[in-house]
């Protein structure tokens, strides 16, 4: 059982606090640079007070003083630069340290849930600096989140489970940009485990929704990668298009779902969804090119993201596609092969008409009303 601190130690202890808030308030704040850089004299002054108390005996203090740690390096990413970042992944170590166990009235398992963020947040600091020194470093932060929350039983709580997808999105997308880092197939098995996570709650709360778009375009690119290496056993390429193809259809009714309910922010994630599902049907599923392009473009019609650069993504695909068809010989034609290629290219003239037409509902619709 803790002694109850002497005055004096209470009172610095208190003082510590009140820097902290006045640290805290203002990062909630404008986020202006001078704001920033006054919190950030907040915490280190926090740092200082709390870092001669008698921290072995009160693990208040010591969590306390690893707190004023963590806000710092937080600063510190958004203020960036090289120099700052090395500064925040420091910072993010020692709070880390200082946070060795749990207390032992840690209900509901949020301890395990701060020291996850730390070493998140310390992976995204290491990613930043941007070498492959830093990248393996920030594989590792980001496996010790997982550790922890794994570690910390059921997850039960909404933001561990959100905390815990966003740990495997992040592992994933690191070790594609690694130099000799884990093979593709363990960045779709990583983003798969998030999206797994992530399931139940996409479709109603807006940060799941972002965390599954984002795993979704990592595993896009893993399964790209794997694909242009040659897999082992060439007989699963189909099975990995299909994953692929399925992932991009996921992501872009997940986005139109959300926008229908008059979120944008999600919008920008879309259309390179589209692009990439564009130009794997085309490639290998031709005969399903109209139908996934004219579905995903006419649900929009209406909607902020309905039309511009989803139109040019349609019409240039189809362009792709019918320049594909008319190569060859035509004697061809004939064939069984020929009748199938003259069906497509008359679904490609009809949903030209088709685009043609939305261009001109969308030049025709009104830009606003005046008062």
């Amino acid at each position: 059982m803790n002694s109850t601190p002497s005055p004096d130690i209470a009172d610095v202890n208190r003082l510590a606090g009140e820097q902290m808030e006045k640290g805290i308030a203002l990062i909630q704040g404008s986020g202006a640079p001078e704001d920033l850089r006054e919190a950030l004299r907040c915490f280190d002054e926090a740092i200082a007070l709390r870092r001669d108390l008698p921290l072995a005996e009160n693990p208040e203090f010591r969590y306390g003083l690893a707190a004023g740690w963590i806000n710092r390096a937080d600063v510190l990413m958004r203020l960036g630069g090289q120099e700052g970042l090395a500064e925040a992944v420091s910072a993010y170590t020692k709070g880390i340290e200082l946070l060795d166990k749990p207390p032992a009235d840690d209900a509901g398992g949020s301890f395990a849930i701060r020291l996850a963020i730390a070493w998140m947040n310390r992976g995204v600091a290491l990613e930043a600096q941007r070498d492959n020194a830093g990248l393996a470093e920030a594989a590792r932060s980001y496996r010790e989140a997982i550790r922890e929350l794994e570690g910390a039983g059921p997850l039960a709580d909404d933001r561990a489970v959100l905390v815990l997808a966003s740990a495997w999105t992040n592992l994933g997308n690191v070790s594609l940009r690694q130099q000799d880092g884990p093979p593709p197939a363990q960045t779709c098995e990583a983003v798969e485990k998030a999206l797994a996570l992530l399931v139940g709650s996409e479709a109603t709360e807006l940060p799941a929704a972002e965390a599954g778009l984002k795993a979704r375009h990592i595993l896009c690119q893993g399964v790209t990668i794997m694909l242009a290496a040659g897999l082992p056993d060439p007989e699963r390429t189909m099975d990995w298009i299909d994953k692929m193809t399925d992932t991009v259809e996921a992501g872009l009714n997940l986005e139109l779902l959300w926008e229908k309910a008059g979120v944008t922010s999600l919008l920008p994630m879309a259309p390179p969804f589209y692009h990439l599902g564009a130009l794997l049907y085309e490639r290998h599923q031709p005969h399903f090119l109209v139908e996934f392009l004219m579905e995903h473009l006419e649900s929009r019609a209406g909607l902020p993201g309905g039309d511009g650069v989803w139109l040019e993504i349609a019409s240039a695909s189809l362009a792709r596609a019918r320049r594909g068809l008319m190569e060859g010989d035509f004697a061809a034609l004939a064939t069984e092969g020929g009748v199938a290629k003259l069906r497509l290219l008359s679904e490609i003239r009809e949903a030209d008409e088709r685009i043609q037409a939305l261009r001109q509902r969308a030049h025709q619709a009104p830009t606003g009303t005046l008062a």
